[in-house]
């Protein structure tokens, strides 16, 4: 069995900058990541961060953090998934290390991809955006020559852009089909409304200024010009009013039916094809929740931050005692937010060893905040109101 002060589950954004604040104050910790690497989902990002005039590149970042977490004896533990947490020992899948036991716990797992099962998802050519951009930014793989993303989001925008600029010729952004599953992703006046912060990573400064007026009887006037106009970002065409209905070929992509949606998202009749070798499918994310389920953590569901997600206060302490959580697994927020996160929740478990005064707290508490408005990217319209929710469902569970 190991010891050890802190054990981090996850070496993204949110674990690893949490562990730099936690072993400069002299603790022993301890990540364990599933992955053959740390990074996490930085590793795929690649982008123009216009608010601060650099290029985010979250490779470098990554190496960065990790580079420095291991200056400071952080141990990582890669390869290693976790099928156990009980009374603050973490059972690991690990042939040299079976369990550590830790004084406290620090889940920081990240998100999921949901699944966006259109008919024809099974070939060959088929992938999450999620698996584009690791390919595109990480690997310098080009997945196709002719390629379209299906889900129009903040996600898929981005990725879309940072595929064009690696020389990739993406044909345009199309919603899926109307389904019972799917229909906020599907309905093209709530889509364009929750895609509009994506509207500040355009290169015209027509479309940004335009995002800030999507809204309302705005939309509706836009999405009834869309009919006969698409929008382009960064000279991508984005199809608010088509959807993908099939995709087709025998054993691998070779084409994607086509069909006109109306503002309500009722599919038309009128049917075209266009011959496509890759499809990139993207239907959003969720707070990978696994382990804190396994610990016994309350859980609840705020659709606001991304569905079911672990209860837990403004300084990320959960229902159980020692265990804390950071990143997306407290709902769906960018690389920014994320490393902002891990600071505070190292902060708040330094206190636990009286090592982080009250001051520090508020100020890593605020830097949250200043991250969460300085990132390019909000992936959920409605995050605030999401962690006011959470504020509110704390409260409620004390009095219990």
């Amino acid at each position: 069995m190991m010891k050890c002060d802190v054990v981090i589950i996850g070496a993204g954004p949110a674990g690893l900058t949490a562990s730099i604040e936690l072993a400069l104050k002299g603790l022993q910790v301890v990540i364990v990541d599933e992955n053959y690497r740390s990074g996490g989902r930085l590793l795929g990002q690649l982008y123009e961060d216009r608010r601060k005039k650099r290029v985010w590149a979250g490779k470098i970042i990554a190496k960065d953090l990790a580079d420095k977490a291991k200056a400071l004896s952080v141990k990582f533990l890669f390869d290693t998934s976790v099928w156990k947490i009980e009374d603050k020992k973490v059972f690991l899948s690990n042939e040299v290390v079976k369990v550590i036991e830790a004084k406290a716990i620090l889940l920081a797992t990240g998100a999921i991809e949901k699944a966006l099962p259109i008919p024809g998802w099974q070939k060959v050519g088929v992938v999450t955006v999620g698996a584009a951009q690791t390919f595109t930014n990480l690997h310098n793989v080009k997945i196709g020559q002719n390629v379209i993303f299906v889900g129009i989001d903040p996600l898929s925008i981005s990725v879309a852009i940072e595929m064009k600029h690696a020389g990739v010729n993406v044909k345009g952004l199309f919603l899926p089909p109307t389904t019972n599953l799917l229909n906020q992703k599907c309905n093209p006046k709530e889509v364009l409304e929750s895609v509009a912060s994506a509207a500040g990573m355009a290169t015209n400064p027509i479309y940004r200024l335009g995002g800030k007026f999507v809204h309302g009887a705005y939309t509706k006037l836009l999405l009834h010009l869309l009919k006969y106009k698409q929008l382009k970002i960064n000279g991508i065409p984005i199809y608010f009013r088509k959807a993908v209905t099939q995709i087709n070929g025998r054993a691998e992509v070779q084409s994607v039916n086509v069909r006109s949606l109306k503002i309500d998202g009722e599919v038309t009749e009128v049917e075209k094809t266009l011959h496509v070798d890759t499809v990139c499918l993207s239907g959003g994310l969720l707070p990978l929740i696994d382990l804190s389920q396994l610990a016994n953590c309350v859980i609840i569901d705020i659709p606001e931050l991304g569905g079911f997600v672990p209860l837990h206060n403004e300084h990320l302490k959960t229902t159980v005692e020692g265990i804390y959580v950071a990143g997306n697994i407290t709902g769906i927020e960018g690389a920014q937010v994320a490393m902002a996160q891990g600071k505070l929740a190292a902060r708040s478990i330094l206190r636990e060893f009286n090592l982080s005064s009250e001051n520090e707290i508020s100020v890593a508490f605020n830097e949250i905040e200043k991250a969460r408005i300085l990132s390019p990217i909000t992936f959920l319209p409605e995050i605030r109101k999401g962690r006011q929710i959470m504020r509110d469902k704390w409260e409620e569970y004390l009095k219990r």
